[in-house]
């Protein structure tokens, strides 16, 4: 597995792909406080803020497709969560939307900005990630002045993820070419048991060993990268830019949010 399995939409050539790391990062981590500190019963204001990463996406030509299926893999817990509002608070409320009036409860309504907000807040995540390589991410943090301990395990973390994810294939490609078939529910478990008892021994193996050659190669807890990390005039455009739309719409929303 190589990384670009994950990231190979970073890898791309756009004005935002080349945007540097620190900016995205900080707009992002800007308009992501913004979005979770809206009131708890806004919901159309929320989505209105989501014209923003959906622009940035265009413009960096990464598919939509893509990053709506990213987002969906997790809403399901998302809305687990959400849904547990009507339960608690069953306030009765009026809502309208344009010409459309009808009854519903608070719940709904909570349950409603909860999920919005993680879409809204996804789809920028992504924009970023999408947009930046995450040894150019790590960079970024280090020049932020990031702790260097919490930046040496994201960067281990992305890395080892790797390891695993191989290690995993090779026995479940292992086990298929036995022509296993199914062996029943409590000797499915005791082979399941087993396949991650040897997948977590393999493992801290190999990222053992790795970490042997890194520190034989001079690695010093220091991540680099061969792209330039200076700030440009179009950064600092970005930026305010960034800051200009997250503050005229809380301007403009200020009347609608409850």
């Amino acid at each position: 597995m190589h990384h670009t399995h994950i990231d190979r939409m970073a890898y791309q050539d756009s004005c935002v792909h080349r945007l540097d790391p620190r900016s995205k990062l900080c707009v992002t981590l800007l308009f992501t406080g913004v979005i979770l500190s809206l009131p708890r019963l806004a919901v159309s204001p929320v989505l209105c803020f989501a014209v923003g990463p959906f622009a940035l996406l265009v413009l960096a030509d990464v598919p939509l497709g893509a990053v709506m299926k990213q987002t969906l893999r997790a809403s399901p817990f998302v809305l687990l969560l959400g849904l547990a509002c009507p339960y608690y608070d069953r306030s009765p409320m009026r809502v309208d939307f344009g010409p459309l009036t009808w009854e519903t409860t608070t719940g709904w309504i909570r349950c409603g900005s909860i999920y919005a907000k993680y879409c809204v807040s996804m789809l920028a995540l992504l924009c970023l990630t999408s947009t930046t390589r995450f040894a150019d991410l790590l960079i970024g943090l280090q020049r932020l002045k990031v702790p260097q301990a919490l930046v040496t395990q994201l960067g281990f973390l992305y890395r080892q993820l790797f390891v695993l994810v191989d290690q995993a294939h090779r026995l479940r490609r292992a086990r298929q070419t036995r022509h296993m078939g199914f062996l029943g529910l409590s000797k499915e478990i005791s082979v399941a048991g087993s396949m991650l008892g040897s997948l977590l021994f393999r493992s801290l193996d190999r990222a053992e060993r790795i970490g042997l050659a890194m520190h034989a190669r001079g690695f010093s807890g220091q991540w680099g990268s061969t792209t330039a990390t200076r700030l440009e005039p179009a950064d600092w455009r970005f930026f305010g830019l960034s800051l200009a739309f997250v503050g005229g719409l809380i301007l403009l929303l200020r009347g609608t949010m409850l």
